[in-house]
């Protein structure tokens, strides 16, 4: 019986891997790093047993996935695999603990995970027939399910029907109808809020039409104030979901709707309204709308539009020149006694139709004398004064003008008049001198953010911007920039995916190999395949970057091959490729390795990637993983041996001076049914140059082309004269290089004659082809020196030029 033992090492052998033996009295003392898989001269240094035996040694972070994520994905990949899943207790135990995340934006990646894990919940309920997500679990997820990502959101929506329909049946029954109160106050009205909720999560992913019929059937009106105050806000966000989609016919039609229904017209669906048009530049609706009568939520009095609304419709005025409604409205806010809501509303009307900083300043002066006058006339007054929400408005004014001199000016205004700035102003501080590319008055505006206020969610985004440009200004001191990282550690903000390549790629320039990969370990599993997909792209343009070492290189490699197992197979052989054109085969024989053990279909080497192994050693003449790679190739069942195939291995045969082993592939290319290929015949010309009286292989070839009829160009024409001049035959060369350009159409060029040249070797021989080519083509000549040369022998053999004389499989 064959022994397993033999068959494994021979395997390893072939593969070249290790034998390893774990009871082997020798072993290592201590574990190998993950990283140092493969090519280990690179990453592993010199260890000194006995010196370093109390010096703690580096390790790379492992990988931090969300609580429960592990288990889902372990739940997948054995549904895929048609494996049995884990235990229905242990995913529902993951499941809750995934979703008890309170600050997590959940892209779709994640939600897709979730919804296969519910779904087999489903499928495998209790003992007893309960599910395993009780009604307070539902409501939890659905919860976290109303904070949607920045892109997609179609699988929120799918899972939340799949949970609100089960909500329903532990809670209402089936039917919606059944739900005829809204009378908060009743002790069974939690399914209402959680009817509110869902239209609230339709809303959001762009079910507003389905959202609209639950509430139709469902926000009928309500007794008490705080059923009144929860039905115009479920109606609101009904608004605000036509709003986002865009459908401006829906969104009357609603209002037609909430007009049936006796909803009132609140300031704040009239601020929905308003926004809403003044986007399309829409003046006359916006007018409609701001005019309408509308009432506060709380109370149901008619008042004033929201700030908001003022300030939308003060600003399409002026940038659809109608100054007469802008003042008409500046008007009836300034009748009587004007509050701070419309003193603002005046200061912004001022800034948007034309006015400065100064011309504000003077208003902002009336505004306190005025103030005063009347405080002192009557007490009861209240006191009122520009404050910072006047400045921030301001300053965003300034932004969308993209005027950032403006907003910098509107800030030192406050400075002047006392006004503390907050955590906004801060923030739009930063945008605005991020996009005006001054990154360290960004930074000294991060300063700014108090402690209190770099809680403010609000903030992570444009400090993950400032960030990534303090690195690409590559002027900043690298412990400036690690400290607003480890503050963003702190805080447990969310790393945007560039901001994580950004520091992954200032870590490597660093050469700090381990925290680069620790960046990675800790954000990158938490990301969709898109996300992670922009740090692997980032992380492969660092690699095949020719200014960075090759160690570097293979340090990129590394950690990309760690951290993103995904990697496609294009991407994977272009890595191999840079390690060949690197002249470093042995680092690209490691990556094909890593391709041919890989089980994954999109992984697994195919035919381009051998094809691109066998050009790779032929242009590196490396003959030892030529070998390695071709006894892979007898033993893969899934590659078949083709034309293409067999001319790279007769081209790396061939460089690697195994010519007689080369042109065997070019009789089974001639028996084959396929047949040769322009390139195939090429490549066999080569091939005879390496032989002893090679011309003796290549005449009957060129004999047998001259029969048939076949097109003769100028790659076919050079590599056989190639192969004739390397067998001395001068004279025949000389001969078919006279009538060339009759016969065949081309003139000779730097191609043809210089790889004639360096296929002549011999130093008896070359002077009588370079005086050829100065007598008939001298230009030619005095292009092809320019290029330089090398001498074989140590500098005293025959002569090399510098030119390319590669060939294509």
């Amino acid at each position: 019986m064959p022994s397993h033992l033999t068959r494994v090492v021979f395997r390893n052998l072939i593969a070249n891997k290790p034998v390893l033996y774990r009871g082997c009295l020798y072993r290592p003392t201590r574990a190998r790093l993950p990283l140092q898989h493969g090519f280990r001269a690179v990453m592993q240094p010199q260890r000194r047993t006995f010196w370093n035996i109390w010096k703690p040694q580096r390790s790379v972070k492992d990988a931090q996935l969300m609580p429960g994520f592990d288990k889902m994905l372990e739940v997948v990949a054995m549904e895929d695999q048609a494996y049995r899943p884990p235990p229905p207790p242990d995913v529902a135990k993951a499941f809750k603990l995934f979703f008890a995340q309170r600050d997590r934006t959940f892209e779709d990646f994640h939600i897709k995970l979730a919804d296969r894990c519910y779904k087999y919940l489903q499928d495998n309920p209790q003992d007893d027939g309960r599910p395993w997500l009780a009604v307070d679990d539902l409501r939890m997820v659905l919860m976290r399910l109303g904070k949607p990502p920045k892109d997609g959101g179609k699988p929120h929506l799918e899972l939340a029907r799949l949970l609100y329909a089960e909500l329903r049946k532990q809670t209402i029954g089936d039917d919606e109808e059944g739900v005829n109160s809204t009378d908060l106050e009743a002790p069974d009205a939690d399914h209402v809020r959680d009817i509110g909720h869902h239209i609230g999560i339709l809303c959001l992913y762009g079910a507003s039409s389905e959202a609209r019929d639950l509430a139709q059937k469902t926000m009928v009106g309500g007794t008490s104030l705080r059923s009144k105050l929860f039905v115009t806000s479920v109606w609101h966000k009904v608004l605000l979901g036509f709003s986002s989609e865009g459908n401006e016919q829906e969104l009357l039609r609603t209002m037609d709707v909430t007009r049936k229904l006796s909803v009132p017209f609140t300031t704040t669906m009239q601020a929905v309204l308003v926004h809403f048009f003044t986007r399309k530049n829409d003046l006359e609706h916006a007018k409609f709308w701001f005019s309408q009568p509308a009432v506060t939520r709380k109370n149901g009095i008619e008042t004033q539009p929201e700030p908001a609304s003022l300030a939308a419709i003060l600003r399409l005025c002026a940038l659809k020149g109608d100054l007469s409604f802008g003042q008409q409205v500046v008007s009836t806010l300034l009748k009587g006694t004007p509050d701070k809501v419309a003193w603002d509303a005046v200061f912004l009307w001022s800034a948007a139709i034309g006015k400065g900083v100064d011309e504000v300043d003077r208003m902002m002066n009336v505004m306190t004398r005025r103030n005063d006058e009347a405080r002192s006339k009557d007490p009861e007054v209240r006191l009122l004064r520009p404050d910072i929400d006047t400045i921030n408005e301001l300053v965003e004014f300034s932004m969308s003008k993209q005027d950032p001199y403006s907003a910098e000016r509107y800030i030192a205004l406050g400075d002047k008049r006392g006004i503390m700035p907050n955590a906004k102003t801060n923030i739009l501080q930063m945008q605005y001198r991020l996009a005006a590319n001054d990154v360290d008055g960004a930074r000294t505006a991060y300063y700014g953010l108090h402690s209190d206020d770099v809680k403010n969610d609000s903030s992570i985004p444009v400090v993950n911007q400032l960030v990534r440009a303090m690195c690409d200004a590559k002027q900043h001191h690298f412990d400036d920039i690690m400290a607003i990282v480890d503050e963003l550690h702190e805080r447990k903000a969310r790393f945007e995916p560039d901001t994580v390549a950004t520091l992954c790629l200032l870590h490597l320039r660093r050469g700090e190999l381990y925290d680069a990969a620790d960046v990675l370990q800790i954000h990158a599993h938490n990301y969709s395949p898109k996300q992670r997909a922009t740090i692997r792209d980032r992380l492969l343009g660092f690699l095949l970057d020719r200014q960075i070492s090759t160690a570097e290189a293979w340090d990129s490699y590394t950690i990309l091959r760690n951290v993103f197992p995904e990697t496609p197979r294009n991407i994977r052989l272009k890595i191999m490729k840079e390690f060949f054109a690197r002249k470093r085969s042995d680092m690209a024989c490691h990556v094909f390795f890593h391709m041919r053990e890989s089980d994954h279909s999109e992984i697994a080497a195919d035919r381009d990637v051998y094809v691109a192994a066998f050009t790779g050693f032929a242009r590196n003449a490396d003959a030892e993983s030529l070998e390695l790679v071709s006894n892979q190739l007898k033993l893969d069942v899934n590659v078949e041996l083709d034309t293409k195939m067999r001319n790279s291995l007769m081209l790396a045969y061939a460089a690697t001076e195994n010519n007689k082993k080369a042109l065997k592939y070019w009789a089974e290319i001639a028996a084959s049914k396929e047949g040769p290929t322009y390139n195939s015949i090429a490549i066999a010309f080569r091939s005879c140059e390496g032989l002893s009286w090679g011309d003796h292989y290549a005449k009957p070839i060129w004999q047998r082309l001259k029969e048939m009829d076949i097109d003769i160009d100028k790659v076919i024409f050079t590599a056989y004269i190639g192969a004739l001049a390397r067998s001395r035959l001068h004279d025949e060369v000389v001969e078919m290089l006279a009538t060339v350009e009759q016969d065949y159409g081309f003139t000779p060029d730097l191609y043809m004659l210089g790889n004639w040249y360096n296929a002549t070797a011999s130093i008896d021989r070359q002077p009588l082809v370079e005086a050829w080519i100065k007598e008939h083509y001298p230009a030619v000549w005095t292009e092809l020196d320019g290029l330089g040369y090398t001498k074989t022998m140590d500098g005293f053999g025959y002569k090399l030029y510098n030119i390319n004389r590669d060939l294509d499989p």
